[in-house]
């Protein structure tokens, strides 16, 4: 069985699409949904669409939380939930591709060694979009720090983005987006769920480093497809996810770096990537209002 668990939160544009694309006609397939507080008409769709399913299709396990309680939080109980020998954690922006669940798993059955595989991704226009990555080190912070990335994203990109990496070919890497991962069920029991201190941002980073850990392979293997509205969910709330992602970078270096200089850097690593959250906050707000126009 395969056990697909998605968290939402105001994805009324993409949730259809995303439930129509995966393979119903697979009877060996669970879907989880857990929504956390949205304020459009996600829940509505949801429901619409599980009421659309005909008598005898596998039944979408839905919870509707008031609030956000955070993505970790939210997969941590749909994980905990689901039943299927092979778990996929998909975003709510993507749409799976024919065929692709079936050459994941497919895969990971002949592989033994491998505890996660993940598809390659491609945007709205067909084109890939880069989604692997290493784990990242604190010289790859302090570039990030400098904003140098975002300016000249082609003349600076840190190393833990594997800039050259061109997404066509199978490879084992570190860590994969989360947006799709596939994992067999003996994963998951044995380097358990996701740690809540990361809510949005580095959960994924954390969890991959943890699976690694505990001697299993992660593949990135391109014959499966998966199309993804990148930022359809981080565009929402802005200010909210620049914070939490510079916490996220924080709190992954503090729970590594236990080494008595790391515990003694820490806190100046946290201090600037306090200070450049807040830069980008305020560049954020400028430009919202410069579009705006007020």
């Amino acid at each position: 069985m395969i056990s697909v668990c998605i968290v939402t939160f105001n994805n009324e544009r993409q949730i259809g699409a995303c439930l129509a694309s995966l393979p119903w006609g697979n009877p060996a397939l669970e879907v989880w949904i857990e929504d956390n507080g949205s304020r459009d008409r996600t829940r509505e769709v949801v429901e619409r669409f599980a009421a659309g399913l005909r008598r005898g299709r596998v039944r979408i396990h839905r919870r509707w939380n008031a609030s956000d309680r955070g993505y970790a939080a939210a997969m941590n109980r749909m994980l905990s939930a689901s039943r299927g020998e092979w778990v996929c954690l998909l975003g709510p922006d993507t749409r799976v591709l024919d065929g692709s669940f079936e050459r994941l798993v497919d895969f990971l059955r002949k592989n033994p060694a491998v505890g996660v595989a993940a598809p390659r991704l491609l945007d709205i226009r067909g084109e890939t979009q880069p989604s692997c990555r290493r784990f990242p080190t604190v010289g790859d912070a302090f570039l990030e720090m400098t904003g140098l990335p975002r300016l000249f994203p082609r003349r600076f990109l840190p190393s833990w983005k594997m800039p050259e990496f061109d997404h066509a070919s199978m490879a084992s890497v570190d860590q994969p987006e989360a947006t799709c991962l596939m994992l067999r069920r003996r994963v998951l029991d044995g380097v358990g769920l996701m740690d809540e201190r990361f809510p949005l941002f580095f959960n994924d980073v954390d969890w991959c480093r943890r699976i690694r850990r505990h001697g299993w392979g992660i593949v990135f293997l391109p014959s499966a497809v998966v199309e993804h509205s990148r930022g359809a969910s981080v565009r929402q709330a802005p200010v909210k996810k620049i914070w939490r992602s510079h916490q996220g970078f924080y709190r992954y270096f503090a729970k590594y770096r236990k080494s008595a200089w790391g515990k003694a850097t820490n806190p100046v690593i946290g201090g600037m990537l306090a200070m450049t959250a807040v830069f980008r906050i305020l560049f954020a707000m400028l430009h919202s209002r410069g579009r705006t126009g007020t």
